[in-house]
């Protein structure tokens, strides 16, 4: 991995936050880091990280802040909240959102981070744990193009796939329909397996049949290492429960559809079926 003399700042160190940290780390990066719960800061700090206390302390110490943080909610918080990056955004800084909020947020909050001299890059990120393991995240990018090209080099210590969009808030709208297709898939591959051993195939043969049939797909490929993990945001939760960002996303991919005037017949039911709590399947974690 090629050593980089960049000065980076990971606010949010979660499934995603921490191996990005790990690996920005690891190629020579400056990296600032900051997250609500101390282990995880602690754990980069052992490795070389600066551990802050706030978003605030991030941003002063960075050219580049990547947020991974859960929602537009907490983005917000960490923009513009108290101990915010607001309060002391460095000139030209970029700030570069790897969250699925939907592309109003992000759109708003490039505003209140221009008029503050900086500059936004909408970053939304697909692939999950093993992929940020590997360095091999993909990334949605909205936002200008030689500002794009100046971020690079650290992009892609995390990211092999970089994929430029359009203007800042394009990548919201990339990584939405992605997540309406990405659902989708998830869920239909529970009902045929269920189908299937209903029926007297055994889960692997199905899966076999679904590999080398036009029915194979990557969320196939990596079911034995995250299907138990998606299968879990589809499991029934109490009403006060937060979404788990399989649900949130296609939460947003429907009302990005109806600002837009799209009709998503599939998407609402997609989304309806995840609600319910009936998307599992069997429990046996095989399927």
């Amino acid at each position: 991995m090629a050593r980089l003399q960049a000065k980076v700042g990971v606010i949010g160190l979660g499934a995603l936050g921490l191996p990005i940290s790990r690996r920005l780390i690891a190629a020579g990066c400056t990296t600032a880091v900051y997250d609500v719960r101390f282990d995880p800061v602690r754990e980069l700090a052992a490795l070389g990280a600066n551990p802050c206390s706030s978003p605030a302390d991030v941003a002063r110490v960075s050219d580049l802040i990547i947020s991974l943080v859960s929602d537009a909610a907490q983005t917000d918080a960490i923009v513009s909240g108290p101990g915010g990056i607001l309060e002391t955004l460095r000139p030209d800084a970029i700030f570069a959102t790897g969250s699925t909020l939907g592309p109003g947020p992000v759109i708003n909050i490039a505003k209140l981070i221009a008029a503050k001299g900086g500059h936004t890059l909408d970053i939304p990120i697909s692939g999950g744990i093993l992929a940020a393991r590997e360095g091999m995240l993909s990334l949605m990018v909205g936002g200008d193009a030689q500002l794009l090209a100046s971020a690079m080099p650290v992009l892609k210590v995390f990211a092999d796939n970089v994929t430029h969009t359009g203007d800042v808030g394009t990548g919201q709208v990339a990584k939405l329909a992605h997540q309406l297709v990405f659902s989708t898939n998830v869920m239909a591959l529970l009902e045929g397996l269920a189908l299937g051993e209903a029926g007297g195939v055994a889960p692997e043969v199905m899966k076999l049949v679904l590999k080398q049939g036009l029915a194979n797909s990557s969320v196939l490929q990596i079911w034995h290492e995250l299907g138990p993990r998606w299968k879990g945001m589809l499991a029934a939760r109490d009403a006060d429960e937060p979404l788990p960002n399989m649900r949130k996303d296609l939460h947003l991919v429907l009302e990005m559809a109806q600002k837009l005037g799209v009709p998503l017949p599939v998407g609402a039911h997609v989304s309806q079926v995840a609600d319910s709590g009936k998307a599992t399947g069997h429990n046996d974690p095989s399927l």
